[in-house]
């Protein structure tokens, strides 16, 4: 073990020996910064992490069945599907498949399917697992129908801990009681600058760890310096490197790649830190999808024996590595780091330098967002190479999860093996300098995640299609498993007599006009029969308010106020109200997945247009250029996906029954291929 040392102003000072050359660092969750907190949401604590607690009551049930579903009133019995197979019989199949050495395992299973339940069981005997879902909505709906009434048995008999990690912005701090561990005044968040002098000073005193204190200017501060003030505060590093934290407890477990990691667990209480016990010993853990993507990429996700995805086909389309870097903001931060190394500070000088160098050929020649250059042409890839190559930058920035550097050097490590085929664009978010990299190698990405992992299900009601998942994600060796692939409810087209085809072209020869388009959309909108959705494919879809002032638009809502409404609306309230039919018409951009309004909830479904994906985003022009053979394949795919997951919001059940409307005829076109092809039942208006 390597140990990290100290000086009284808790600076680094050295490391015993040579720096390790690991590829993982820091417990710095990019998706938990610039959180909004909502202070009528209530904040967990530790009392509300199930998988902590022991039922000393139960009487343990050997149950050694592929199928184990409990609630109070005794086992529940798996559901049949319309092919004749059951949910213990899909739970059957792949974990033989998975025991007979398969490791790629597809689970194909519409809305309906259970397949929550299926994902669990395949957990229950297989062994440890990590189940991943899209979005927290789907997190939650594990946490509520399987840690509470309902529950699951091991083959043991012992109830199965499943556990949900969560961000900071869901937890009760506990050191300031009322706030969330997102609140940017904490020890381990607060940021280190001379504004917050005073309020540092006040924790660096509060640090119990350092015995000898002085008074230390602002740049010698380090997060180490003043993050154990807070007795909760338990981050996880890599083994390799000892934190000097002499009151925690040191919880050893593996990661991915064989590497091994401490949770450095100090004072129990705060559920932030406490769910990380998950990592040492939960039975399930769920993880959002961007979560689970950090852990891999840093290989600190615990080994299991089985990743389950759910909503996998949305978890794919959303692999392409894409991400940015503020570029002003980076080399603001690495002026907070004060490394002993002569040759780290050179490093740390040089890409203050490189992006000097960026800035200034932006200054000179212009900023054109639109200009996509190979990464090699522009000074991003020596960045994102001194920041991998620099292992004592890495030990700095691993103790101060909330520098920006962190993210920087995650996103070096995501393309670390893509710069070979990488691009990137730029553009300016108010003054600040951004870099939007990307790489449309998917298959290479995928297989990094399958070489990690023992096995991997994906389980989706709207799998790619063969050629696609062969050709763009480069799967071969991989079995499909059938739940059931016809989907419930009745689905019926309504039709206002004013729809057309609403594709770009038709704009452009002003065969029709945007007045057109708009008075077909309020027609829908009218004659739609309440309470409804209205999918938002792009805000330039609705009125503006000149617009609909114009053409005398009344029931369709304005760009200006969905944009209003959704940005102040943190909590899902305009969703809560319509699914509690505190309103009957519901105009969104972000229920495509995981929000389900079965029955009476919602009666019509209006699509503002075909769900095409956005040809002028960075990836798919990337894509276009790189892959053309396969390009209009994918796209197509991912819009014939996205148009059947939005449908699906509002069939749950065979009693479910919905109107589809759209002034798009491609939309009613779309309805009634699936009609025709008997994977809906159907009437038509």
């Amino acid at each position: 073990m390597k140990r990290m040392e100290f000086d009284s102003q808790g600076k680094l000072i050295g490391i015993d020996g040579n720096a390790v050359d690991y590829s993982t660092k820091k417990s710095h969750n990019v998706y938990e910064n610039n959180t909004h907190y909502n202070k009528n949401t209530r904040l967990k604590k530790s009392s509300d992490l199930e998988f902590l607690k022991e039922d000393i009551n139960f009487e343990p049930i050997i149950d050694d069945s592929f199928w184990s579903l409990y609630s109070d009133k005794g086992k529940l019995e798996p559901l049949k599907f319309s092919n004749g197979k059951t949910q213990e019989d899909i739970v059957r199949e792949v974990v033989e498949l998975i025991k007979n050495g398969t490791k790629l395992v597809l689970i194909n299973g519409v809305c309906g399917t259970g397949k929550s339940a299926i994902a669990l069981n395949i957990a229950r005997k297989l062994g440890r697992a990590s189940i991943v879902v899209p979005v927290k909505g789907l997190q939650r709906q594990y946490e509520e129908d399987y840690m509470g009434k309902k529950y699951l048995l091991k083959p043991n008999g012992k109830k199965m801990k499943i556990a949900m990690i969560t961000g900071r912005e869901n937890h009760d701090s506990i050191f300031i009681p009322g706030i969330s561990c997102a609140d940017p005044n904490l020890p381990e968040t607060i940021k280190i600058t001379e504004k917050n002098y005073s309020k540092i000073i006040e924790y660096y005193n509060q640090n119990p760890l350092i015995e000898h204190k002085s008074v230390p200017d602002i740049d010698k501060i380090k997060r180490i310096s003043i993050a154990p003030a807070n007795p909760y505060w338990s981050p996880i590093a890599p083994s390799a490197y000892e934190l000097p934290l002499k009151d925690a407890r040191k919880k050893k477990y593996l990661g991915l790649n064989n590497k091994e990691f401490i949770f450095y667990h100090r004072k129990p209480g705060c559920s932030y830190y406490d769910q990380y016990q998950a990592y040492i010993d939960a039975d399930v853990i769920i993880f959002n999808s961007a979560k689970y993507k950090i852990e891999v990429a840093l290989d600190r996700k615990p080994a299991t024996e089985v990743d389950i995805i759910d909503e996998a086909d949305e978890f794919l389309d959303n692999f392409s590595t894409q991400e940015e870097i503020n570029l002003t903001r980076l080399a603001n931060s690495l002026k907070s780091i004060s490394p002993e190394s002569e040759s780290t500070r050179e490093d740390i000088l040089a890409i203050q330098d490189l992006i000097e160098l960026e800035e200034k050929n932006k200054r000179a020649l212009g900023l054109d967002e639109n200009r996509i250059f190979k990464i090699k042409e522009t000074q991003i890839e020596k960045i994102l190479k001194k920041l991998i190559k620099n292992k004592d930058l890495e030990a700095e920035a691993v103790l101060d999860e909330l520098n920006y550097t962190n993210h920087a050097i995650d996103v070096a490590l995501s393309f670390e093996n893509f710069l070979d085929e990488s691009y990137v664009t730029f553009y300016r978010k108010e003054k600040d300098l951004i870099a939007n990299i990307v790489t449309t190698n998917l298959s290479k990405r995928f297989h990094e995640i399958i070489s990690k992992n023992k096995a991997i299900v994906l389980m989706s009601g709207t799998l790619h299609s063969e050629k696609v998942l062969k050709e763009v994600f480069g799967m071969r060796d991989f079995k499909i498993v059938d739940a059931e692939v016809i989907n419930q409810g009745i689905i019926e087209i309504h039709r206002t007599g004013k729809e057309f085809d609403c594709k770009y072209a038709n704009f452009v020869s002003k065969k029709f006009t945007r007045k057109d388009y708009l008075i077909a959309l309020e027609e829908c909108i009218k004659s739609a029969k309440r309470p409804v959705l209205v999918h938002v494919n792009s805000f330039e879809d609705l009125p503006t308010a000149e617009e609909a002032n114009s053409l005398g638009i009344k029931e369709t809502m304005t760009r200006e106020k969905l944009l209003s409404m959704q940005s102040e609306d943190k909590t899902g309230r305009l969703i809560s109200m319509f699914k509690s039919k505190l309103s009957d018409c519901l105009f969104t951009t972000k229920c495509s997945r995981g929000v389900d309004f079965p029955g009476d909830i919602c009666n019509s479904i209006i699509f503002t247009k075909y769900p095409n994906p956005n040809v002028k985003s960075t990836f798919w022009r990337v894509l276009k250029e790189t892959h053309p053979e396969y390009y209009w394949e994918f796209y197509k795919d991912q819009a014939r996906r996205d148009f059947l997951q939005r449908i699906y919001r509002a069939v749950r059940s065979k009693s479910d029954h919905v109107y589809v409307l759209s002034p798009d005829i491609r939309v009613l076109n779309a309805v009634k291929e699936l009609q025709a092809n008997n994977l809906i039942k159907n009437e038509v208006l």
